[in-house]
């Protein structure tokens, strides 16, 4: 079975080194299956009021709703922005939390390591409120200096490569550790 990956990346800069830590995750992943939610930015402010109980919630939170609900995983690389989370990626996961789709999915960190874990730690306690099961041994901290970095330039350098490989390899092991535990 190919397992599904949505990546989510906190980044809306076009030449991120966020997205280019995801790309490269795909590439070193290539028996998965990986869809890139490229719709963060075009989400609407997030309000309790358009997320009811009966009420529709608009078409673009739908869409994000269905991407979570399709996936295995989530792989999600974010940047730190003032010592938080982006706000567009923090109204992104705010649609996420009465989204029963997203309780106890397995979701994996990528993490460009540089010098702060401000967001990376306020990233972890929101998955954990949001129920997420974070899988910690996959998680990988890149140690990445700039953001004029692609996908090549990730897999060119021997040591992200194998973060990359060892993270997807952890993945692999906890969900099909989870299919061989799930009810028959």
């Amino acid at each position: 079975m190919t397992l599904r990956v949505l990546t989510l990346c906190g980044s809306l800069r076009a030449r991120s080194s966020n997205r280019a830590m995801l790309l490269a995750y795909e590439r070193a992943a290539p028996d998965m299956a990986f869809t890139h939610y490229a719709g963060i930015g075009e989400l609407p402010h997030f309000n309790p009021d358009l997320d009811g109980e009966g009420k529709p919630v608009p078409s673009e939170v739908a869409g994000l709703r269905d991407a979570v609900a399709g996936a295995d995983a989530l792989v999600i690389s974010t940047p730190e922005y003032v010592h938080a989370l982006p706000g567009a990626f923090k109204n992104a996961l705010d649609w996420l939390v009465s989204d029963p789709a997203f309780i106890g999915k397995p979701v994996v960190i990528l993490h460009r390591a540089h010098g702060s874990s401000w967001a990376l730690e306020s990233l972890r306690e929101v998955l954990r409120t949001m129920s997420a099961e974070v899988i910690e041994d996959a998680t990988a901290l890149l140690p990445l200096e700039t953001n004029q970095i692609d996908e090549t330039a990730i897999l060119a350098r021997d040591d992200l490569r194998l973060l990359l490989l060892g993270s997807a390899a952890a993945l692999r092991a906890t969900l099909d550790r989870k299919t061989n535990q799930a009810p028959v």
